[in-house]
C-alpha cells in the first residue's frame, strides 16, 4: 500500500535565526547591566564617586534605557526564535522560555552591574537557564507533534480526495458542543452510512446553524470515505429527510439499481484502488471477500 514520503521533524530554526538570536542575547546581557548599574546609583550612593559622574539625569537614563532595551529584546528573541510560523500554529518555543532565557541573560549583566561583580545575582541563572532548556525542549515536543498530526492528516484528506466513494447517509444523533458564534449554536451532528460492502459506519460533522435551520435526526447527508479506512470519512448535509427507501448514488434514477451492477461496479472500484496501490492484497483480499459475500446475499434474497 502506499505510504506518505518521511518528513524530518524539528524546530525551525535556521542559522540566520540562530545568529540573530546570540546577537539579541548580548543586547539582553547590556540592558540587564544597564538596569542593574541605574539601581545601584540610584540607591547606593558609595557605589557613586565623583569620578563617575553619577547625576539624576544619568541614573535615569540607566534606568530607562535599561528596562526598554530589555523590553526590545525579549519582544525580538520572542519575534526571532517563534520565525514566521503561523498563529493557528504552535510555536517551536515556549514563551515562558523566552522570558526565562532572557531574565537568565538580564541577571548576567547586572552582576557586573557599576564595574563590582555581585554574586548573589549569578545564584538564580543556572535555576532560570534549566528551567529554559525543559520548556524549549517541552515547545519544540509539542511542535514536532502538531507537525506529525498535520501531515497524517492531510495524508488522510489526500487518499479521500483521490480515492474516496460517495454513498448516501442519515443524521442520527444531533448535540450541542456549547459554543455559539454570531448567535448561532454550534452542533456535533453524527451521520451513519453504509459502504459499497455494506458495513455500517459513523463520521461526525461539528458546524454552526441558525436556530430556526437546525438539522434534525433523520435528515439526509452525503457521505465521502475512504474505502481502505471507512473511518476515514467526510459528511456534508442534504436539505430535506432521508429516503426510506434503498439508498441509491447522487443522480437518484427511478428505481433502485440491480444488486448485480452495483457488485460490478463495487469489483471494478476495488480493483482500481489495488491497482494503483491504494489497497494492498490482503485489503483487496478482505475488501472483495466481504463484497461478495455481500452481493450474493443481496443476490439470492432477490432471486427468492
Amino acid at each position: 500500500m502506499a505510504t506518505d514520503q518521511p518528513t524530518v521533524l524539528g524546530p525551525r530554526l535556521s542559522s540566520g535565526r540562530i545568529v540573530g538570536l546570540v546577537v539579541v542575547s548580548a543586547f539582553t546581557a547590556t540592558a540587564g547591566w544597564l538596569t542593574a548599574t541605574g539601581f545601584v546609583r540610584a540607591f547606593a550612593a558609595h557605589a557613586c564617586g565623583p569620578e563617575q559622574g553619577c547625576g539624576a539625569l544619568g541614573t535615569t537614563l540607566y534606568l530607562a534605557g535599561g528596562i526598554l532595551l530589555w523590553l526590545l529584546c525579549l519582544v525580538a528573541t520572542a519575534t526571532t526564535a517563534h520565525g514566521d510560523a503561523p498563529t493557528t500554529e504552535p510555536s517551536a518555543t515556549s514563551d515562558r522560555g523566552v522570558l526565562l532565557a532572557c531574565l537568565a541573560l538580564g541577571l548576567l549583566g547586572a552582576a557586573l552591574a557599576n564595574g563590582s561583580l555581585h554574586p548573589w545575582l549569578l545564584v538564580p541563572v543556572l535555576p532560570l537557564a534549566l528551567l529554559t532548556v525543559v520548556l524549549d525542549r517541552w515547545g519544540a515536543r509539542r511542535w514536532r507533534t502538531f507537525q506529525r498530526d498535520s501531515r497524517i492528516r492531510a495524508g488522510r484528506e489526500d487518499r479521500l480526495e483521490r480515492h474516496g466513494i460517495t454513498v448516501p447517509g442519515r443524521i442520527t444523533g444531533l448535540g450541542h458542543t456549547g459554543s455559539t458564534y454570531n448567535d448561532c449554536p454550534e452542533l456535533r451532528i453524527t451521520v451513519e452510512f453504509t459502504t459499497v460492502d455494506g458495513e455500517q459506519h459513523a463520521t461526525t460533522v461539528i458546524e454552526t446553524f441558525p436556530a430556526y435551520d437546525a438539522p434534525r435526526r433523520g435528515d439526509a447527508a452525503e457521505v465521502r470515505y475512504d474505502p481502505a479506512d471507512p473511518g476515514n470519512a467526510r459528511a456534508s448535509l442534504v436539505a430535506g429527510p432521508a429516503p426510506d427507501a434503498v439508498p441509491v448514488g447522487p443522480a437518484a434514477p427511478d428505481a433502485p439499481p440491480a444488486p448485480g451492477l452495483d457488485l460490478i461496479a463495487a469489483l471494478e472500484r476495488l480493483a482500481a484502488l489495488h491497482r494503483d496501490g491504494s489497497l494492498d492484497t490482503a485489503e483487496f483480499t478482505a475488501a472483495k471477500a466481504r463484497l461478495l459475500g455481500t452481493g450474493l446475499s443481496a443476490g439470492a434474497s432477490g432471486g427468492r
